[in-house]
């Protein structure tokens, strides 16, 4: 089936959020945004720092409720209940720009396993995903005894990423989290993104860097100042974006 006929996984329709609304402290972090992706797309959402990118993804996933402007999975409204928009988090992964920050258990065996645990996975399957989401993020199996806190930065980046590999999400989204880390990694895990992706998963690479979205995806978005500039083609949007960022758009 073309995917593009196909009813879209996720979708937004005139998404904007309102940060500190009533009050002085108003503002207008991301307005309107129109927005769907279908299983199997990679897309990118890019922008310069402070656009809304962040903003906006983490209404994918219901960590941020729109202001106005539903979003909808599968066809279904995200906050059409408390247990809806739980079980949308299981389906819709989100590594943050600092995604070390989302490590918290005494090991990185449990910290990986701490998704597909409360997924009410039986422990066999736990295992086998967790050693699948490390083997994903190139961490060694000797670490996975090991105070995630006793990890090098990059290895600390990895193991978040293993954490939402581990519950093998429909949605798979990274903020800037390929932006970092050394040639091998980047390398191996561009490479692992595209497998998934080519199951049937949708990948949302949230970046600045227009050649880095213009290389990986097929797809691309763009916010600037909230407001939505462009979206279609990444080969269009990215070149779009680069004349904007020399000052001739």
């Amino acid at each position: 089936m073309d995917r593009e006929k196909s009813p879209p996984l996720i979708k937004t329709e005139k998404l904007t959020f309102v940060y500190s609304a009533g009050t002085p402290f108003e503002h207008v972090a991301v307005r309107d945004v129109d927005f769907e992706a279908h299983r199997g797309e990679y897309l990118g959402v890019i922008g310069h720092t402070g656009s809304g990118k962040s903003t906006f993804i983490q209404h994918l996933n219901g960590l941020l409720r729109p202001t106005s402007g539903p979003v909808f999975f599968d066809g279904r409204d995200i906050h059409e209940s408390k247990a809806f928009t739980r079980k949308l988090r299981f389906k819709v992964g989100l590594v943050f720009q600092y995604p070390e920050y989302q490590l918290f258990e005494e090991t990185l065996y449990d910290d990986i396993a701490f998704g597909p645990k409360n997924m009410g996975l039986a422990e066999q399957e736990v295992r086998e995903r967790v050693l699948e989401a490390a083997d994903f993020a190139l961490l060694d199996g000797a670490l996975l005894p090991k105070s995630p806190f006793e990890l090098s930065g990059g290895q600390k980046r990895r193991a978040a990423i293993a954490g939402v590999i581990a519950m093998r999400p429909e949605i798979l989204i990274l903020d800037e989290v390929l932006s970092v880390g050394d040639a091998a990694f980047k390398k191996k895990s561009e490479k692992k993104m595209r497998e998934i992706i080519d199951k049937g998963t949708i990948g949302l690479f949230v970046s600045h860097n227009g050649g880095q979205v213009r290389k990986l995806c097929n797809k691309a978005l763009w916010i600037e100042k909230g407001e939505q500039m462009a979206y279609g083609g990444a080969e269009e949007v990215c070149g779009m974006y680069a004349e904007f960022a020399e000052g001739k758009g």
